[in-house]
Parts: C-alpha cells; sequence; structure tokens
C-alpha cells in the first residue's frame, strides 16, 4: 500500500508541477487563461480534460484530434521551448512508437475508447514513476550489448579457425630450410680466429708519445677562473626570488576578498544585501550612459571587460568570483554604486566607492552557487552608477546624497553571461 500511495504521490506531483511551476509552458499557458478568466488553474485543467474526453470518446473527428495534439506538444518543445525538450533517445522512441500506432490507427479504432488508451500511452513515456521511455531505451542497449557479444564470439571463432590452418602450412615450409644454412654456418665460424693476432703490433707505438705531452699541461694555475662563473648562476637565482609574490588580480574563484559565503566585505555584510539602494528594478532605474548623447559621454569611465562578464560551470561553490578593472579617466573625482537584478546571487564587492583622478580599481563580481534549471538567470546583469564629483566636494568617504544631489548621474550596464 505504501509503494502504490507513493506511485500515485508522485505522479499527481509530476501532473501539480506541469499546472503551477511556471517553468513549464503548459503552466504559463495556463495561467494566462486563468488570469483572463479569473478562475482556478486546476479548475482548467478539469475542464480541458472533459471537453477532451467527449471528443475523443464521441466525436468523429477523435483521428485527427489526437494526433494532432500529440504532434503539436513535442513540436512546441523542440521548435519554441527547446530548454523545456526531453533527450534525443526520448524523442527517438516517441516519434518511432507514435508512427507505429499511427499506421494502424484505422484498424484499432475499433476498439472502445482507443484514442484515450492512445494518448494515455504517450502520457506515460514520461509520467513519473513508470517513465517508459527510460525502459524501452534500456530493453535497445541491452538487445545492442547482446549483439556486439554475439559478433564479437563470432569474430574469435573465426579466428580460431583459421589459425590452425596457417601453423600447418607454416611448420611444413620451415623444415626444409634450417639444414642447409646449419652447415654453412661453421665454416666461417673457423675462419674468425685467424684475425685476431693483428691487434698485438697496435699497442706498441702508443706508448712512445707519453713522456713530452705531460709538460705542457701547465694550465693547472687558471683553475680559479672557473670558480667565479660558477658564483654567477647563484647571483642570478637571487633576482627572480621576489617575482613569485607578484600576483595582481585574485585567481577566478579566489575567496581572499570574501568572508563566510554572502558576508563578502571583511568588515561586515555587503550592503548589496541589505540595503534597497543597490537593487535594479527595471532598466528605466537611473540613466543609461548609452542614451546619453556623445558630447555628454566622454568615456570619463573606462570598464574592463567592457559589455560582460561570463562564469563558467560548475556552479555550485559557494562564491564564484570574476574580476573587472574601472579606471576613473576623467578629469573630476567620480562617486560609484555598483547595483544588481539578482541580489544576492550576484554581488559585487567593493559596492561602492570613490575614485581619484585617473585611480584604476579592482572590483570582485560573485555568484553564489545556485541550480542550474530552478533559476531565471537569462537577464542577469550589473550596473554601475557613477557621478562626477564638482572639484570643491573634498569628501573621501562615499555618501548616497552625492547622487541625489548630482545632475551628472551616468550608467554602465555589464550583462552576467553563463557558460554551461
Amino acid at each position: 500500500m505504501s509503494d502504490s500511495c507513493g506511485d500515485k504521490c508522485e505522479t499527481l506531483e509530476w501532473l501539480r508541477e506541469r499546472i503551477h511551476n511556471k517553468k513549464h509552458f503548459t503552466a504559463r499557458f495556463i495561467g494566462q487563461i486563468a488570469d483572463a478568466s479569473g478562475m482556478d488553474a486546476e479548475l482548467i485543467v478539469k475542464i480541458f480534460g472533459g471537453v477532451l474526453f467527449v471528443i475523443l470518446v464521441f466525436s468523429d473527428h477523435a483521428h485527427f484530434f489526437a494526433n494532432q495534439l500529440l504532434v503539436l506538444v513535442p513540436a512546441l518543445l523542440i521548435f519554441v521551448f527547446p530548454a523545456e525538450k526531453p533527450t534525443d533517445d526520448s524523442l527517438f522512441i516517441y516519434f518511432s512508437l507514435f508512427g507505429a500506432l499511427t499506421v494502424m490507427d484505422r484498424s484499432l479504432e475499433r476498439i472502445p475508447c482507443y484514442y484515450i488508451f492512445k494518448l494515455a500511452l504517450f502520457v506515460l513515456l514520461y509520467v513519473p514513476p513508470y517513465e517508459l521511455h527510460k525502459r524501452i531505451s534500456e530493453l535497445i542497449q541491452e538487445q545492442l550489448k547482446k549483439q556486439k557479444s554475439n559478433e564479437n564470439v563470432s569474430e574469435i571463432s573465426r579466428s580460431q579457425r583459421t589459425t590452425p590452418k596457417t601453423n600447418q602450412s607454416t611448420r611444413t615450409a620451415l623444415p626444409p630450410p634450417p639444414p642447409q644454412p646449419v652447415q654453412e654456418q661453421p665454416k666461417p665460424v673457423e675462419q674468425a680466429p685467424a684475425p685476431a693476432p693483428e691487434p698485438v703490433p697496435v699497442p706498441v707505438p702508443v706508448e712512445q708519445p707519453p713522456p713530452p705531452p705531460p709538460v705542457e699541461q701547465a694550465p693547472p694555475p687558471p683553475a680559479p677562473a672557473p670558480a667565479p662563473v660558477a658564483e654567477a648562476p647563484q647571483a642570478q637565482q637571487e633576482p627572480p626570488a621576489p617575482a613569485d609574490p607578484e600576483p595582481k588580480l585574485p585567481s577566478s574563484r579566489s575567496h581572499s576578498d570574501l568572508a563566510d559565503g554572502s558576508q563578502r566585505l571583511k568588515s561586515g555584510p555587503n550592503p548589496m544585501q541589505s540595503n534597497s539602494f543597490y537593487n535594479l528594478r527595471s532598466e528605466s532605474n537611473g540613466f543609461n550612459s548609452r542614451a546619453i548623447s556623445p558630447a555628454g559621454n566622454l568615456n570619463d569611465m573606462l570598464f574592463l571587460p567592457t559589455g560582460k562578464l561570463v562564469f563558467n560551470a560548475p556552479f555550485d561553490y559557494d562564491n564564484l568570483t570574476s574580476h573587472m578593472k574601472i579606471t576613473n579617466n576623467s578629469h573630476h573625482r567620480i562617486a560609484y554604486a555598483v547595483k544588481g537584478n539578482a541580489v544576492p546571487r550576484v554581488m559585487a564587492n567593493p559596492a561602492f566607492g570613490i575614485l581619484n583622478v585617473e585611480e584604476m580599481r579592482i572590483v570582485a563580481v560573485s555568484v553564489q552557487k545556485f541550480a542550474w534549471n530552478d533559476v531565471d538567470f537569462q537577464k542577469d546583469r550589473i550596473a554601475f552608477d557613477y557621478v562626477l564629483l564638482p572639484d570643491d566636494n573634498k569628501e573621501n568617504t562615499f555618501q548616497m546624497s552625492m547622487f541625489q544631489q548630482s545632475d551628472s548621474k551616468r550608467r554602465k550596464n555589464i550583462k552576467i553571461e553563463y557558460n554551461p
């Protein structure tokens, strides 16, 4: 009883996901109807199911409606909503089974409620805990393995049948030639010792030259010369030692600028997480530097990279960090603040600051771990809002009033992309 209840609960949970979870196109479509009519989503599904049941049982066009529905749904998943598309193997099984049954529709529609059973069969291909497409694919793989094993066995048997024939042919071919070379080899072996006495006269002339040359070998004094040469490479090895601690930029997954997960500033929690000032609500929330006339947009602030940040998978790290370089390229001091539309999943550190003229700063942009299929990440971005401070403003600490009292507010959007 518990197993059957578990299976039913799993099936009902799968159906509720398709009705209420907007991640699926069916839930989005039902939600639009519910918003327009004011009806409950589950009531809309019940009405649609009842109408479909009546059509498939009593209508003369049940063949048309059933097959159109079975073709339209996978077509939408393949061409309109590819992010929700099933695997290629499951689609192959689906269309193969659909083609085989559709050919036999006219002969099988004599069965009462045939098109209801046909529609239910294709639903069971993907509804847990049944998921018939997985079982069918497993059967196909087992058959392929058996075929491969049978082919291997047949190849081995063929090789075993052919190998004894080759062995017999080689054995019959080998015995006649060996006696001939065996008789010829001992003759040259007896002649070999004759040239042995020739090396005896050679060592006699070698003993004459040794007495004069050792007198000329008087260059032992230059021996100290190689000593400084040996010391030179030691002196060369000393300067590269300080070159090791030169990492100016932390690595893409460095945690040195972060503290305990979401608390990214060492002195306390990141203000982006606690202050709504750093949240982007829409594109119109602040000025966009792209909309400013060329006379007013003079590259007063430089960004590297210029348009987007790319984060590579996997996305199960606590803080996946990339870095940006910002530079004050104007003749005035600049106050900036970083905002985002995916806080606290995407945040920057430091989130605000003041840049002096020609000053450069590194900003770490970090992404918290998230589930790839449960988050709408396609519109993620951060924005640098900045203002030019007047010359009489000598404040060294960032204040929000700098944005409220300035008419030169500008924005640079940086898109966040994810590479799975």
